[in-house]
């Protein structure tokens, strides 16, 4: 009956664990409206497409969060009231957190997804599959859909009103109402409309296949004008001081005058124009397939700068308020550039190209890649609201798939092998300096060190031998005393350390920690509760204790490599038949019995440390699925935890459980010790 009832209430813990730790990550998700922040609601920031933010943009490519969400993300995302919203190619638009990357909901199409423009916490989707939805911005559910006679492409919302070009076989600009989805008006081109609608000043501006631009009004849907260029305009058009800023695939960038379509002027790049421009302070940023990001003159056409990508450029700049350009390129890579001087500031390399074009908001810079990588560059500071539902910290934490630069992962290992071997291998030398002798010598110099000496060493270094605690009986599953202070140890620390090695500031450890924490219990306790409870019920008295070396060790490399490559507390197992287990001379009779309790003993040892590896593997792939379902900060978390405890505990130095297996399987060792260095290896190079 007691036995049940102890089953019970750990049962009623881990459930009550999975609880707290679901409420806890969905708390954590829950952004609010912020009025003061300059948001990024639609393709090319608003309605006349500027590309422009008041918001700074990050100085360093330093990574807040980035999430895979699967498929390839070739379109921006939108960025409003503290979500971010993601197209992808394969057909689902995802709404994330956008401090966190923690995933609220996702929707799927049936073909490639355009981005967002969020209006009246509205989500307006178009998509391949010839539809443009209305879903509930916070919830993901669907309101109305609009049903278009070939590829939908991106809507613009202003005024109440929708504004969707589609694509060959419809050829219609349309204009639907923004409540309803109801068609108020659509004009015909001769062939594709394609691009984003800008809209201004009452007029509506596209781009066709028939290589026209136009401009509608934007009430009636009659045409105002249209002008000429040699080619396709995929390009979506800027209206920005009176003018229309446009790009062709006949290799030009062209000025229009937003009233008669009159060319002002045309600037000709060295190859197709896909790219829509941004024009801000007096120039005009726009890429092009020539490799090549280009600053004109907003008024003459003149060049400012040109600066050379490694490959074509189909994505938009995003230009923020303190000066730089972000534009993504074929090559993979995503550049921040000086806006005045045309210089590098910045770059990073993602897994697959950039078609992605950047969004700016809450001095957070979003883009995504063909890698099924949406990417958050940027730090939260205190002077940015937050946007939290219930506090006004918790999303400023950082919620990024943590995995440690190589150099540390690699140095934190080689530092904890090296100390604990050393260590060991000191204290055995200390202990009896000259026995390896034998003899006289090794008896005189075995009692040089004075036991008490020799105890506190031994309690603290734990070395080659045994941990000696008196023989003891009890319940298999109820902790004593000691254990419970090693497993509040355990806990605390490792919450901790993985607290600090993924937070940039004290203020986003203490935002962070009760979730980690939360995650610590899980994995702490679940490991050595099994171990412990079968070693007992064996009849072989474990206890899990303190372990002062591995203690120092963890705050060691938690520090100096942000990499908690140890573990604070460790078991150690006695035989109560047996007292130390070693062999008493004053009993040679006994000798066989002991020999072969000793040989049951380290059987059982070794049995359960490699039970607790496989079951720290165990809980890692649990970890990854939570990681890819998008609870990114309790995933890459757990699966650290994981990963890195079952890959130390394989390490074949006393006291460390790979010691315990080693001495009685080589063949096991080596299949563990392959098996989650391999998995150590792959989480560090490839997560």
């Amino acid at each position: 009956m007691k036995k049940a009832l102890v089953c019970i209430v750990f049962a009623i813990i881990l459930c009550s664990t999975f609880v707290v730790l679901t409420a806890a990550t969905q708390g954590a998700a829950l952004p609010v409206s912020q009025s003061s922040v300059d948001w990024w609601p639609t393709f090319r920031h608003d309605a006349s497409h500027s590309g422009y933010t008041t918001s700074s943009g990050p100085t360093s490519n330093s990574i807040l969060w980035n999430v895979s969400v699967g498929s390839g993300i070739e379109s921006s995302p939108s960025v409003v009231n503290g979500y971010v919203y993601v197209p992808t190619v394969g057909g689902i638009v995802y709404c994330l957190n956008a401090t966190t990357g923690a995933q609220i909901w996702n929707y799927t199409t049936g073909g490639y997804v355009f981005t967002p423009s969020i209006s009246n916490n509205c989500a307006y989707v178009s998509s391949y599959d010839h539809h443009v939805y209305c879903l509930n911005a916070t919830t993901g559910a669907q309101i109305w859909n609009f049903t278009t006679g070939a590829n939908a492409y991106p809507p613009t919302v202003s005024d109440g009103y929708v504004y969707m070009g589609a694509g060959d076989g419809d050829n219609n600009l349309y204009c639907l109402n923004a409540t309803t989805g109801t068609k108020v008006w659509s004009y015909e081109a001769n062939a594709g409309v394609t691009g984003a609608p800008a809209v201004a000043n009452g007029y509506v501006y596209i781009g066709s296949n028939d290589d026209n631009v136009y401009c509608i009004n934007a009430q009636t849907g009659t045409l105002v004008w249209n002008y000429t260029t040699g080619s396709y305009v995929y390009s979506s058009p800027t209206v920005a001081n009176g003018n229309v800023y446009v790009g062709s695939q006949d290799h030009n960038v062209y000025c229009l005058n937003a009233q008669t379509g009159a060319k002002i002027w045309s600037y000709t790049t060295g190859y197709s124009v896909f790219s829509a421009p941004a024009v801000v302070n007096g120039n005009v940023y726009v890429g092009s397939e020539d490799y090549h990001v280009y600053c004109l003159n907003a008024q003459t056409g003149a060049l400012e700068w040109k600066y050379a990508t490694g490959n074509y450029i189909i994505s938009s700049p995003a230009v923020s308020s303190n000066g730089n350009v972000y534009i993504g390129s074929y090559d993979a890579n995503i550049y921040c550039i000086n806006a005045q001087k045309g210089t590098l500031v910045w770059e990073y390399s993602t897994g697959g190209y950039v078609y992605s074009s950047p969004a700016i908001a809450n001095g957070i810079l979003y883009v995504g890649s063909s890698d099924d990588q949406i990417y958050a560059f940027g730090s939260l500071s205190s002077s940015q609201p937050s946007t939290n539902a219930s506090s006004n910290s918790s999303n400023s934490s950082p919620q990024s798939a943590w995995v440690p630069v190589p150099t540390d992962a690699l140095a934190a290992v080689g530092v904890a092998a090296v100390i604990t071997g050393a260590v060991s291998f000191a204290f055995s030398a200390i202990s009896n300096p000259l026995g390896g002798l034998g003899g006289k010598v090794g008896d005189k110099t075995k009692g040089s060190i004075p036991d008490r000496l020799k105890s506190w060493l031994e309690e603290f270094i734990s070395s080659k031998r045994e941990v000696h605690i008196n023989a003891k009986t009890g319940s298999p599953y109820l902790p004593t005393k000691p254990e419970t202070l090693a497993y509040v140890v355990a806990i605390f620390f490792l919450a901790l350390a993985f607290s600090y090695v993924q937070a940039s500031s004290f203020t986003q450890i203490v935002d962070i920690l009760p979730l980690i924490l939360v995650t610590s219990v899980l994995v702490a306790l679940v490991k050595k509760f099994f171990t412990i409870s079968y070693m007992r019920s064996r009849g072989v008295w474990s206890e899990h204790k303190i372990w002062p070396l591995g203690l120092v060790l963890f705050i060691v490399t938690t520090f100096a490599f942000k990499v908690p490559f140890s573990s604070p507390t460790r078991n150690v197992k006695i035989s109560p038949e047996s007292g130390s287990g070693e062999k008493d001379p004053a009993l040679p009779s006994a000798a066989p019995k002991v020999h072969s309790m000793h040989k049951h003993i380290k059987r059982l040892e070794a049995i359960a440390s490699a039970s607790e590896i496989l079951i720290g593997v165990g809980f890692a792939a649990v970890f990854f699925i939570v990681l890819k379902a998008g609870f990114t900060l309790i995933g890459s978390t757990g699966l650290a935890m994981c990963i890195i405890g079952a890959f130390f505990d394989t390490l074949p130095i006393a006291p460390m459980s790979g010691k315990d297996i080693y001495d009685h399987s080589k063949k096991l060792w080596i299949g563990l010790f392959v098996g989650t260095l391999a998995l150590y290896t792959v989480w560090i190079l490839l997560l």
